[in-house]
């Protein structure tokens, strides 16, 4: 295994050559997707992985990840996400093959500490990773996470206003009509414009508009293979609501929403933009909206989320097991942003091969010397 330096972030490149990986990346459905996948990444939080895999000189694939950082610093935290399919660039019959491979280089990387993989239930993940951790080298475990949440739509619009309750029925009914007398639903904003807007919302702060968050999801936005950008627009040209994602196959990924409800409070924006949204997307043939991390009330009563399970897996290395029972004591006395970062390192104080705090106190001395790598 060999890894290589590009313009961007790193390349890893194991079982192949430096030109094999590069060709790889500039190819096809990898390159796209290469693209989107780094404007994705927060790199004050974040370092990316690409991890190229080739085998007997056959391009077999690559896989996504990204290292966790804490003030600038690597932790050794390995991260990805498999539910909706973007983890893995590969032919379905590589796809295994690709993962082992390309997890089996990343935990051998120095100063790796831990992988987190949100993966679906009964996929070939967790089983690849049992395989490979050794249980005197690494402590493995995995448990059912709520994710990104469903949305199923039904072939027509009144199907789907009519499974909903009645005070979420009435509401967008209502909402709507008062809209359509102020302004209209636009369905396709050109994306130099939908930029424009977003950073105008910026500095009125609205509902959404936290400065990061939104550069990162335009970022996204901007390089998505089949993007779709809408938004509610007053009759004097004036949008007060806009919504962004991308198709997926039969699906929709809805990940960047922002209302000017500070100033229109009473005109209930997220709900008639998402109405709106729907309908277009069911007239189209699509046939589920997925919200990215959860679609937020009143919707949320009618998704259903992702079937998904976080597996995690650990260096057994003491310093490692100490702070991660550290993290996992203190984690409810942190501030936020602190206790967020430490459910990262460890979640359950009585994890199974976790050391006792005597333990911890008792190998003090020995973890300053040898600290976990």
């Amino acid at each position: 295994m060999r890894s290589i330096a590009m313009a961007l972030p790193a390349v890893d490149a194991p079982d192949g050559s430096v030109a094999a990986a590069a060709s790889l990346l500039e190819a096809g459905e990898c390159a796209c997707y290469s693209r989107f996948y780094l404007a994705s990444i927060d790199t004050c939080a974040w370092i990316p992985h690409l991890v190229a895999v080739t085998e007997n000189g056959l391009n077999l694939g690559v896989v996504y990840a990204k290292e966790r950082k804490f003030a600038g610093m690597p932790t050794g935290l390995v991260y990805a996400d498999a539910t909706i399919g973007s983890m893995v660039v590969a032919e379905p019959e590589y796809r295994e093959r690709v993962f082992e491979l390309a997890i089996r280089h990343l935990i051998m990387r120095p100063g790796f500490r831990g992988l987190r993989i949100v993966a679906p239930p009964g996929g070939y993940e967790h089983q690849v990773i049992e395989r490979m951790a050794a249980p005197s080298r690494f402590d493995l475990r995995s448990a059912p996470i709520e994710s990104h949440s469903v949305l199923d739509l039904p072939s027509s619009y009144e199907s789907f206003v009519a499974s909903l309750g009645p005070r979420t029925r009435r509401n967008i009914r209502y909402y709507r009509r008062r809209f359509e007398t102020i302004g209209e639903f636009v369905p396709e904003i050109p994306f130099p414009e939908f930029e424009l807007v977003a950073m105008r919302m910026i500095k009125q702060s609205v509902v959404g508009a936290q400065p990061n968050r939104v550069e990162r999801c335009l970022r996204m936005l901007s390089t998505a293979a089949r993007p779709f950008l809408a938004g509610l627009r007053t009759l004097t040209g004036e949008f007060l609501s806009i919504l962004g994602g991308w198709y997926d196959a039969d699906r929709a990924v809805i990940i960047f929403q922002m209302n000017n409800e500070r100033d229109h409070l009473e005109k209930s924006l997220s709900l008639v933009a998402r109405g709106f949204l729907i309908e277009t997307l069911i007239k189209n043939g699509v046939g589920s909206l997925l919200f990215w991390g959860g679609a937020g009330p009143p919707l949320d009563r009618y998704c259903h989320f992702l079937p998904a399970i976080r597996i995690q897996l650990n260096s057994r290395g003491w310093g490692w097991m100490a702070l991660r029972r550290i993290a996992a004591l203190a984690a409810p006395f942190l501030p936020r942003r602190l206790a967020e970062f430490a459910s990262w390192i460890e979640t359950d104080p009585e994890a199974p091969g976790l050391p006792s705090a005597a333990a911890i106190s008792a190998n003090h001395d020995e973890q300053a010397i040898h600290p976990s790598r």
